[in-house]
């Protein structure tokens, strides 16, 4: 047998495949998801699902860009396939957008890629639903997105998350002129909350005095405004970044989402773009963050008009294994399963009934009577159907039996039923 062979059939690694309740569940998340971006007056953009690699590696960090998926073209061009969308929502704001008025606001929902070890909750092929709020850098714009992610997470019925809100350009302002060995160094052993670590970077780095106590404390700066205020009494460029954190805490907590938020100045994880406050979405149960997001003001002008812009980005499958369990059905049972028939008026109603949105389905293997019903019930469908030999007058059955009904006596009932 070929290698060929063996795998045939078989899936790649770190592809998943849904059908029945997993595939409603995910598609009811992604209506919910819709449906609160329109709301909130995001509309929906949907971008290619491969591009030039050069366009999808701009502004992404070094271990995005190794994730990403690449192939040629038929002209020797390297194609990437997506690995986030915020880059690609950047070039078609510079690009396509620039005539629209600002603020834009949009929303995406699509599969990304991202070739990495696949674990719960981590896949190579995973669906990402997000914001971007273009045009506009102020307290209001940070607050807005971040309270629109905890909506995020209500309307996923994720009960039970923290969103770590912190601030990267407080960070650059301690970091503003380290070489970019020591700022690495510094900041990865910050994301890692590594003291020894950390002091490490900071020896190598010659730093000492107030700024190396600033930077060596971040990773145990996490809490409420109060976590704020060795940063204000720093001065200067640091304090305004921890201000500006403040105002945007403060609305949140106008917004009501306040008791979902703990700020994090060790929050300083993420793509090589952020340029304000950055913030990840977590849950109890679960290894990896179900959204982050932050400021990012100078990648769109990597492709022409410069523009502010924050956002975040939202993996639904993470999110739908923290959900509150349900019940669900293996599948949509129908409301109705009509007898296999080919009058014309019967064939009329079966249409006007999907028109006025019921699930109908029509048999094509010639059952009839107790047969059909049978089916129906395996489908978890109560009534059956079947026409008259004029076509114009039906018999409704169930359980109990069968008795006449007109088109419109139907259309009463069906309104009674459930489901």
């Amino acid at each position: 047998m070929t290698e060929r062979q063996t795998l045939r059939g078989h899936l790649p690694h770190g592809v998943q495949e849904l059908f029945q309740g997993e595939a409603a569940r995910r598609r009811q998340a992604e209506a919910a998801l819709r449906d609160l971006f329109s709301r909130w007056a995001y509309g929906e953009l949907i971008p290619p699902t491969f591009e030039y690699d050069d366009t999808l590696a701009v502004g992404a960090g070094p271990e995005l860009r190794q994730a990403m998926y690449r192939f040629f073209d038929r002209e020797g061009q390297t194609l990437a396939l997506r690995a986030d969308f915020t880059t690609q929502v950047a070039r078609m704001a510079a690009t396509k957008l620039f005539d629209q008025p600002l603020p834009l606001r949009c929303f995406y929902i699509g599969s990304v890629f991202r070739y990495e070890e696949p674990q719960v909750g981590r896949q190579r092929e995973f669906t990402q639903a997000g914001v971007e709020l273009i045009g506009a850098n102020t307290p209001a714009a940070d607050a807005e997105v971040v309270a629109l992610a905890a909506a995020a997470l209500e309307a996923l019925e994720v009960r039970d998350f923290q969103i770590n809100l912190g601030q990267m350009a407080l960070f650059r302002a301690l970091t503003a002129d380290l070489p970019p060995d020591d700022l690495e160094r510094i900041r990865q052993a910050t994301d890692q909350r590594n003291p020894a670590r950390l002091r490490l970077a900071l020896d190598a780095a010659g730093l000492a005095g107030p700024r190396r106590a600033l930077l060596a404390g971040l990773p145990d700066l996490i809490g409420s405004l109060e976590v704020l205020q060795e940063a204000m009494a720093f001065g200067g460029a640091v304090a305004e970044a921890a201000e500006r954190l403040a105002q945007v805490y403060r609305l949140l907590e106008a917004h009501g989402v306040a008791g979902h938020v703990i700020l994090d100045l060790g929050e300083v994880r993420g793509m090589d773009y952020y340029t304000g406050i950055t913030f990840r979405g977590v849950a109890p149960g679960l290894g990896w963050p179900l959204l982050s997001g932050g400021r990012y003001d100078e990648l769109i002008g990597q492709f022409g008009r410069p523009l502010a812009a924050v956002g975040f980005g939202l993996g639904i499958e993470r999110a739908l294994l923290v959900q509150t369990p349900q019940a669900q059905p293996p599948w949509p049972a129908p409301h109705l399963v009509v007898q296999g028939c080919d009058h014309p008026a019967c064939l009329g109603l079966v249409r006007r009934l999907r028109q006025e949105g019921y699930r109908i389905e029509m048999d094509v293997l010639g059952r009839q009577g107790e047969e059909l019903l049978a089916h129906a019930r395996r489908q978890g469908c109560r009534h059956v159907l079947r026409c008259q030999d004029d076509g114009r007058s039906w018999l409704l059955g169930d359980e109990k039996g069968e008795r006449a009904v007109t088109a419109h006596r139907l259309l009463e009932e069906m309104k009674t039923w459930n489901g």
